[in-house]
């Protein structure tokens, strides 16, 4: 069931960018194929646990005995090998333009180290935010609430003004928690919650559906 929203009750925004912004599936899933064969992990199951979280976390949750920054620095190394692998959520380009156009300022907070997170960006032709939460500005990682909190501290505003745009249930949670109101993006997150104010597939059909919907959140 899709929901409708009228974003002109928030003064920010916040998005995600892996599954929100950026359709970077393939290139994490090429990323990871080599670490997760190399210690006998099931990839599928660590790219579905793992959809929206930081490697520090993959790396915490399967392999804790390993070296931590060691780990997480060869898996970041690897996925920049694959930015080419990289698009665009259909629409997403043209949204923020209109969100710059109405002064309504956006931050981005990522899983993603910020090296990656802003080569993505360039990758997809998408604007480069002032404000970047990537997966080493914060001690916690989705779903803890910190990455949006941080977000929201950056952008001058309450969680309470800013709406999140998230993909995975582990975004979504953590900006729940933060006290945001959300957007899910795509098909992979299935939670409910009053907090939930809109579901889109993609932005391409943004004007009808967060702007002029027919019901204001």
């Amino acid at each position: 069931m899709d929901y409708y929203c009228n974003l002109s009750k928030y003064r920010g925004a916040i998005f995600d960018m892996d599954g929100t912004l950026v359709d970077s599936d393939t290139a994490i899933a090429k990323a990871i194929a080599p670490w997760c064969q190399r210690h006998q992990l099931d990839i599928e199951q660590v790219l579905r646990d793992g959809r929206g979280v930081r490697f520090e976390d993959y790396v915490k949750q399967y392999l804790p005995h390993l070296d931590l920054h060691q780990e997480v620095k060869h898996l970041e190394g690897a996925e920049a090998t694959f930015a080419k692998y990289v698009k665009e959520i259909a629409g997403a380009k043209a949204f923020l333009t209109y969100l710059q156009q109405l002064n309504l300022p956006w931050a981005l907070a990522t899983s993603a180290d910020r090296d990656n997170a802003v080569e993505r960006m360039r990758t997809c032709h998408l604007p480069i935010p002032t404000h970047l939460i990537g997966a080493e500005d914060v001690q916690q990682g989705k779903p803890d609430p910190e990455p949006f909190t941080a977000a929201a501290n950056k952008l001058g505003l309450p969680c309470r003004e800013c709406v999140v745009f998230e993909d995975s249930d582990a975004g979504v949670q953590g900006a729940l928690s933060a006290g945001c109101d959300v957007v899910v993006v795509g098909r992979f997150c299935q939670l409910s919650h009053s907090n939930i104010v809109a579901r889109i597939n993609d932005y391409t059909n943004w004007n009808a559906k967060l702007l002029h919907g027919r019901e204001a959140c």
